[in-house]
């Protein structure tokens, strides 16, 4: 071997990402019992030693990170660069995930860790559905631009799918339609909305004060 060179070892990668699998799959199964995501629950729950856990994920944020992408790979398959149509089918997509692991998600949804780790994601997913918004209706006003992609993220929520199986007794496909419902229906009149008043507003403008228009 020269001097200086870096010794590759397939051998050893897969079993750093063999172990690194095993924290993150014990950090499922703690949220899974609504345990609190410590790094020696962890630890002890992987069956690895504390420091190895640090090793792969030195902040408590990396892994809640590592916990959210096991959530998007393995139930929710979440795509926050879809719009439209692509964007309800992404919704049907995580509704079926959240019915594959209804404890899990509802752990993710009611606790404060959990909390913590959506709230981590919330500039990618508010930047989906201002766009979803702006794809919708070019141009609408500022505030109403906010709010309705606010709206949006309340319908194609963890939160809205809970309360229609908890309330509603709708399986995942059930809510699913439900929701779709209320999003077109949202964008719908928000184009009417919108394209009213700009109507409005071009009548008004071709009439001087005091004219009968």
């Amino acid at each position: 071997m020269k001097s200086g060179s870096s010794y590759h070892s397939p051998l050893r990668e897969s079993q750093a990402a063999a172990t690194r699998e095993r924290i993150v799959e014990a950090c499922v199964a703690l949220m899974q019992r609504g345990a609190d995501l410590t790094y020696a629950a962890v630890a002890a729950s992987a069956g690895v030693q504390e420091r190895t856990v640090y090793r792969h994920f030195p902040k408590k944020e990396d892994l809640e990170a590592g916990l959210w992408d096991w959530i998007v790979a393995h139930l929710t398959h979440a795509d926050f660069t879809a719009r439209d149509e692509g964007q309800l089918a992404a919704m049907r997509d995580s509704f079926a995930g959240f019915d594959a692991d209804a404890a899990l998600i509802r752990a993710m949804l009611h606790s404060p860790q959990g909390l913590d780790v959506r709230r981590r994601q919330q500039p990618a997913r508010r930047a989906m559905f201002e766009a979803c918004v702006d794809g919708a209706v070019p141009g609408a006003p500022p505030q109403v631009r906010e709010r309705a992609a606010a709206v949006l993220q309340v319908l194609y929520s963890s939160a809205s799918w809970d309360l229609l199986r908890s309330f509603w007794d709708m399986d995942a496909a059930g809510a699913a339609d439900a929701i779709e419902l209320g999003i077109r229906s949202l964008l719908s009149g928000l184009r009417l909305h919108v394209h009213g008043q700009t109507t409005n507003d071009r009548v008004a403008s071709r009439h001087q004060p005091g004219e009968e228009p």
